[in-house]
């Protein structure tokens, strides 16, 4: 990797849409890159590749250090910020984390807090969907504005994860970076656990295509690698317990062009189950195509589009298609009343403290990284550290945001260790609405074996393992 000279700059901070100059004596200088996006849509996957070129700048030159445990710790307050996209060319998939967090914490200090001490959600930092400018805010947010924590991180690139895990700075967001930014270190909490493997095999696709009874199973994906490596475990699944990889295409150029001979081919391949690992704008158009040729009655598998309002835009090419979810599902809480009580709270929070905002998958997961953080408060108790913080929820074994997630074991899930819990809820959207599906009563989620069969098929699902929701109360 190219070095480059460290020297002292004059940097911007951005805070809520205004400008600030600091002044920062560790900012890594890196090439002009810098790139503004405006009046256009531009999808998820083209913007990634701009944050592959430039990732690498952002991620330079960490050094660790233990001080500043108490920063942001006051008698009768705690100061917090935050890292998001809320500016650039994605923000529908990241600006809305701070909805989630805030209806939370209003929550919290509308009932006094934790032990006496509200917490102030001071600086919710805006990356502009930059690479280097988040690696810069991280810095800010640790050596100028003295943040006790980091909640609610939603970024295409995190860069800035390596400064604030060297610095052991409690961080909590959305882990979606395919280059394991999130297992920098065991302060780092993504909000379903801090490792990803790209290339494990993905049973929950092969599951899928067994219950579907599909022959020829099709896999695409955009020419990029956040999207390749999204559909590599459903590859690795469908080679290895049975599934005919019948078409396989990883290279669909960024402006979604041949998706026609795309599905040409699909078609002469008798593909009969399409998993795809492209943005919610590709996937609308390759499901239009395959309608319009003749392939409505395909099965489709997306990895991206599970959206109330995309729904209700775009009804007949989402019609049928099935998505995988880690979370339950918003419709839980309408289905099953009370059996999922971080749900039922958290809708009823976002229309008390964030009226006219609709719920969320980014809104969700700031709500459960400001949970997560609010149970490690209690936990640490009054005597208040970082290090006592990071230690306590790395001891919590199956977390779940009160019935929201499947399980996470934070023991172990900062690394490539196996948990115990593998568990998915299912859901496929059928004349407008999301529906569950596949589940394993009670229960919105499914289970599998935590260490994936060494061959298939896969017949069935696991029994579910204690802990997985519906739940009268829990963690």
């Amino acid at each position: 990797m190219e070095r480059f000279e460290r020297n002292a700059v004059a940097t911007p901070v951005v805070r809520d849409g205004e400008v600030h100059a600091t002044h920062d004596q560790s900012i890594n200088h890196c090439p002009p890159g810098k790139v503004r996006v405006k009046n256009m849509s531009v999808s998820v996957a083209a913007v990634m590749v701009l944050l592959l070129l430039l990732a690498a700048c952002g991620n330079a030159g960490q050094i660790s250090t233990t001080s500043g445990n108490t920063d942001g710790v006051f008698p009768h307050k705690i100061v917090v910020g935050g890292l998001a996209s809320l500016t650039g060319p994605v923000t529908g998939d990241f600006a809305p984390i701070y909805q989630g967090v805030k209806a939370y914490f209003d929550m919290v200090n509308a009932d006094g807090g934790v032990y006496g001490r509200k917490i102030d959600f001071a600086y919710p930092m805006d990356d502009q969907s930059d690479p280097s400018l988040d690696s810069q805010l991280a810095r800010t947010l640790v050596d100028q504005d003295h943040v006790f924590a980091v909640v609610g991180v939603a970024t295409p690139s995190f860069t800035g994860a390596g400064y604030l895990a060297s610095n052991n700075v409690p961080t909590f967001g959305l882990d979606v970076n395919p280059n394991s930014q999130w297992s920098a270190g065991p302060s780092l909490f993504g909000e379903d656990g801090s490792y990803q493997s790209f290339t494990a095999p993905q049973l929950q696709a092969a599951y899928l295509a067994e219950k579907l009874g599909a022959r020829n199973v099709g896999v695409i994906a955009l020419d990029v690698t956040q999207s390749q490596q999204g559909c590599q475990g459903a590859i690795n699944a469908f080679k290895r317990y049975g599934v005919n990889l019948a078409y396989e295409n990883l290279g669909i150029p960024l402006t979604a062009t041949g998706l026609h001979a795309a599905v040409t081919k699909m078609a002469a391949d008798h593909v009969d189950m399409v998993v795809s690992c492209m943005d919610l704008s590709a996937n609308i158009s390759l499901s239009s195509i395959m309608s319009q040729d003749g392939l409505s009655r395909v099965s489709q598998l997306w990895y991206n589009g599970y959206d109330r309002q995309a729904l209700q835009k775009y009804p007949s090419q989402m019609n049928g298609v099935y998505f995988l979810l880690l979370n339950a599902p918003f419709e839980a809480a309408s289905l099953y009343p009370g059996k999922y009580p971080g749900l039922d709270e958290f809708i009823a929070m976002m229309k008390k403290y964030e009226p006219g905002k609709l719920p969320s998958e980014p809104a969700l997961t700031g709500w459960v990284n400001a949970d997560l953080f609010v149970k490690g408060l209690r936990m640490a108790g009054k005597n208040l550290s970082r290090t006592r913080l990071v230690s306590a929820i790395n001891r919590l074994t199956s977390y779940t945001a009160d019935g929201i997630l499947s399980p996470v074991d934070w023991r172990v899930s900062h690394g490539p260790n196996t948990s115990p819990y593998n568990c998915t809820s299912f859901i496929q959207a059928r004349s407008g609405r999301f529906v569950p599906v596949f589940t394993t009563p009670p229960s919105v989620f499914s289970c599998f074996p935590p260490k994936p069969p060494v061959h298939g098929p896969i017949h069935r699902i696991v029994p579910l393992p204690v802990g997985v929701p519906p739940l009268l109360s829990g963690p």
